[in-house]
């Protein structure tokens, strides 16, 4: 069985995470805050004119309606919340949030409300009465939950911040460790040995040489602010990049592309990551006579995968994986 060296990349983003917010103290002094503060202000608990035993029951319970309330309206601001960054418009925005808490809290305060009413007794209290409590505790739940928007928005922009700082770091790397692997002096000395052979003895092929050796370093140049560019623009590079490794070794180098043209017309793909992968491969495999690398560019689905039979040259040095825990790194910042 052939063993397989194998470099998957998406090729389509996912869609990103929600950037969730550590409120446990928030939470430990809020919801008994406003289960206690609530009913006190609208005057369904008098602490004067009831036991302690009495009062703390009625207490706790209100502070049960509270962490209900909290914890539900929690659980959908979270859950909601990626339609509302997708929402264009701020109007839209804040009407999902008014409804999510509405429609939610108030049938839940009304019927928890209801039962205290019936299992406490205090049946002198009027219905108007207990649709005041309700209304005074959707208006802070509208109220918390329009602190807990703007605190997610501003950890989404930061967050958002923070990875395209770190996108631009490992592009850059990226495009560095790709423009090292075209001036290494070992690279440059072959370049020139093979132009010169080719100068006096197939001068069309030399010809054909240098405008591929052009066409690399001009992609690399021209791409070089670009966080994204179309896969068939990538796979382009790639050829006039594989043809010079065809010149250096000869016929025991192969690259198999079997990508749809549909495919490469409509992807975006990280640029330089192409080459990265297959260079990876012929900096870390023996390629010889007796040793042909065949690289194959597959896809499958949403998925191009990069893969060539491992033939360890004895004189590499041991890998760090630096270049492709880069490349995964660019993949994952730029998709993800």
């Amino acid at each position: 069985m052939t063993e397989k060296e194998n470099t998957a990349t998406e090729a389509v983003p996912n869609s990103g995470e929600i950037a969730f917010i550590d409120d446990r103290m928030v939470r430990i002094i809020g919801v008994p805050f406003f289960g206690m503060v609530i009913p006190s202000a609208t005057g369904l608990i008098d602490p004067g004119h009831l036991s302690f035993i009495t009062g703390l029951f009625h207490y706790l319970y209100f502070i049960l309606i509270a962490w209900s309330v909290w914890e539900g309206n929690r659980f959908l601001l979270y859950r909601y919340y990626p339609v509302m960054l997708e929402s264009q418009s701020l109007f839209q925005k804040y009407i999902l949030i008014l409804g999510l808490n509405v429609f939610f809290t108030a049938p839940v305060s009304f019927f928890m409300l209801f039962l205290w009413k019936r299992i406490s007794g205090a049946d002198h209290l009027s219905s108007g009465e207990i649709l005041i409590t309700v209304a005074v505790i959707v208006v802070c739940v509208i109220f918390v939950t329009n602190v807990y928007e703007k605190v997610l928005f501003t950890k989404h922009s930061e967050r958002e911040k923070r990875r395209f700082e770190q996108l631009e770091r490992v592009r850059i790397e990226a495009e560095m460790e790709a423009l090292k692997n075209q001036i290494d002096p070992h690279f440059f000395f072959n370049t020139l040995n093979s132009i010169s052979f080719l100068i006096d003895h197939d001068p069309s092929r030399a010809q054909k040489f240098i405008e591929n050796l052009a066409d690399v370093y001009r992609y690399i140049l021209r791409s070089k602010d670009k966080n994204l560019v179309l896969l068939r623009d990538e796979v382009a590079f790639l050829k006039s990049y594989s043809s010079l490794i065809h010149l250096r070794h000869d016929d025991a180098f192969k690259l198999n592309i079997k990508l749809g043209d549909t495919y490469r017309q409509a992807c975006l793909i990280p640029p330089v990551s192409l080459m990265v992968a297959v260079e990876n491969a012929v900096k870390h495999n023996e390629i010889s006579g007796n040793n042909h690398l065949v690289v194959d560019l597959e896809q499958s689905g949403e998925t191009i995968t990069i893969s060539n039979r491992i033939a360890k040259r004895n004189s590499a040095r041991e890998s760090t994986g630096t270049g492709l825990k880069n490349l995964n790194e660019r993949f994952m910042n730029t998709l993800g």
